[in-house]
């Protein structure tokens, strides 16, 4: 275990050995100052944070207990209310008497009119007699449309009570004005004169508004929602209005509020709330108050957020200065990198402004001095290789003419032996230009233009050797005379065909030159529609052009060779000849050169 912690430390530190030196003293700089910073941010945030919940939850559980004190205080109004038939002796003797009289009828709906006025969240008041007849009176809303079916739980809680208050929670009530829920405190009614025998019940079915507003100022207060369960923890109310009714016995957080009193934490829907409780000890109803924990801890995270701010100003502000530092410090040496790696691209036109006499600028005089030696050796290494390529050039662009002029002075000749005519002259005459053209060795480069016209002069001596047997076609855009190339590219590719591609042939043939960009490039093609050759052929041609084979015997085949070698001296590798052929389909020789004009050459000469 020691020795792997020993591994997993050299490694961090080989890791940390191998950063810059800005990098360093940053890393540096926040293990020792913004680390701790933040930490002691972080850590009086969270205990603010804990005592702000705390505090919370202890304030929502005390005024969840007034709010189910308030709640029971209501219904002890209800239970006195109840009582107060059994005070006025009139109101008994009229529910006792069988008869109906508008006197009784009169009185009895006075005295529940006026009883219904005591509580103004009231809703309606029934009284029912042992002889099937009800009195009501309706405060919102109208008569119950389910009367007949409730009535009869009524009577069954009236005299399982015998005499004493009885509260039947949660009645989906059926009125005029829609259907809503509330719930009901019964009552048995006695003759209190003579035998204390039932004489009815009365009913005061009340609405959920009764203590509505009391809740919803409790939820203004929490920012949550709650939920009143009745002894069989059924939703008697709840902040949203589609849980009314539900049986939440098998809910976790109303298993877990099983105490009289009290907080738990819970988790709903992937959000943390506390749920604060208080069981009523009267109608032993319970009141669970749920806070998410978001809203209660706001202010706090608010707080947190503005000390975490604040401190992440000055840390930011000390970073600022320290990476000012740092770079003042570090700048001599990034300036000495990035010049040596212009020296490794080519470029040695460099040097270190040298300020002061510490290390780092001693370091930048030795790489001055460095860089100018090596700039010295360059050039003389530039200088020779520029002589020997020239060496190079003239030699084998003498390698062209000799034989080439070798062939025409020879068909010249013997025309003049044939024909003594104007013929002979015209052939003098376009020889001259020819060797005016290959002969000059001064200038290595020409134009497109240039290399076409002196083609079509050895194309006209060629078809007056061959009887006007071959056709030259040239498909290149005016637009394109200028680009530059090497002198004498295009006569030895098609002196090459017409040697070898229609040798075996009694007919004419046909070469044709297009053009065609690729990038950056221009490819040139020299396409004949001779007897090509196989592949075999084709390798042997190709590798001699590369130079990895040597010439055929006396000399032949250089043509190609010298054109490729040609162009690879003057644009570079990138550059030359490619072959491709096919027997029995002719041969097409791609000559790849750099997009350029003979002014951009010139600019870059």
């Amino acid at each position: 275990m020691r020795r792997q912690a020993w591994r997993w430390a050299d490694r961090l530190w080989v890791a940390f050995a191998n950063l810059s030196m800005q990098q360093k003293l940053l890393i540096v700089f926040l293990a020792l100052v913004c680390l701790p910073l933040v930490m002691i941010g972080y850590a009086s945030s969270s205990y603010y944070t804990r005592s702000i919940q705390e505090n919370t939850t202890d304030y929502a559980a005390e005024i969840t207990s007034k709010t189910l004190l308030k709640l029971d205080d209501y219904v002890t109004d209800l239970y006195n209310m109840s009582a107060m038939p059994l005070y006025n002796s009139d109101f008994l003797d009229w529910l006792a008497d069988p008869n109906t009289t508008f006197a009784k009828e009169q009185g009895m709906d006075l005295y529940i009119r006026n009883l219904n006025k005591i509580k103004p969240d009231q809703v309606s008041v029934y009284v029912f007699d042992n002889y099937g007849h009800v009195k009501y009176n309706i405060r919102t809303g109208g008569k119950r449309t389910d009367l007949d079916e409730v009535a009869g739980e009524w009577a069954k809680a009236a005299k399982k009570a015998d005499g004493k208050p009885a509260l039947v929670s949660l009645q989906e009530k059926a009125a005029g004005a829609g259907n809503y829920y509330a719930f009901s405190v019964v009552r048995e009614l006695k003759q209190v004169k003579f035998d204390l025998s039932p004489i009815g019940f009365i009913v005061f079915d009340t609405n959920i508004s009764a203590f509505e507003r009391q809740f919803q100022d409790l939820d203004a207060v929490t920012k949550g929602e709650t939920i009143l369960l009745d002894e069989n923890d059924k939703v008697v109310y709840a902040s949203d209005r589609a849980m009314l009714g539900r049986d939440l016995s098998g809910d976790d957080s109303v298993r877990r509020a099983a105490s009289a009193n009290g907080a738990v934490p819970v988790v709903i829907e992937g959000k943390k709330d506390i749920v604060t409780f208080a069981r009523s000890a009267l109608t032993g109803w319970k009141l669970l108050v749920y806070i998410p924990m978001e809203e209660a801890t706001r202010q706090a995270t608010v707080t947190r957020n503005v000390t975490l701010l604040i401190s992440g100003a000055f840390v930011l502000f000390a970073l600022v200065i320290a990476i000012a530092i740092s770079y003042a410090l570090t700048r001599p040496l990034s300036k000495i990198k990035k010049l040596m790696q212009e020296v490794q691209t080519g470029n040695l036109d460099v040097s270190f402004n040298q300020k002061y006499r510490d290390e780092v600028g001693m370091l930048g005089r030795h790489f001055n001095i460095m860089v100018n030696r090596v700039r010295d050796l360059l050039e003389e290494v530039k200088q020779t290789q520029s002589r020997k390529k020239e060496a190079e050039f003239a030699a084998l662009q003498s390698q062209i003419n000799p034989h080439f002029i070798y062939n025409t002075l020879e068909t010249i000749r013997m025309k003049a032996e044939l024909n003594d005519d104007e013929e002979v002259a015209d052939m003098t005459f376009t020889l001259g230009k020819l060797l005016r053209y290959g002969v000059n060795h001064e200038e290595q480069r020409a134009t497109v233009g240039q290399e076409l016209e002196h083609l079509h002069h050895y194309f006209s001596l060629q078809n007056v050797r061959f009887s006007g047997k071959f056709k030259l076609v040239v498909d290149i855009p005016e637009k394109d005379y200028g680009l530059s190339c090497i002198k004498l590219m295009f006569q030895p590719i098609v002196e090459n065909a017409i040697h070898h591609a229609f040798k075996n042939r009694l007919g004419g043939g046909t070469i044709a030159i297009g053009v065609r960009r690729e990038g950056e490039d221009v490819v040139f093609s020299v396409s004949d529609d001779g007897s090509g050759m196989d592949a075999a052929r084709l390798k042997a041609l190709r590798e001699r052009i590369a130079a990895r084979r040597p010439p055929l015997e006396g000399g032949r085949g250089i043509g190609l060779r010298n054109v490729n070698e040609r162009i690879k001296l003057q644009f570079g590798e990138t550059y030359g000849l490619h072959v491709d052929s096919k027997e029995g389909e002719g041969t097409t020789v791609l000559v790849r050169l750099p997009n350029r004009t003979d002014g951009e050459e010139a600019r870059r000469c």
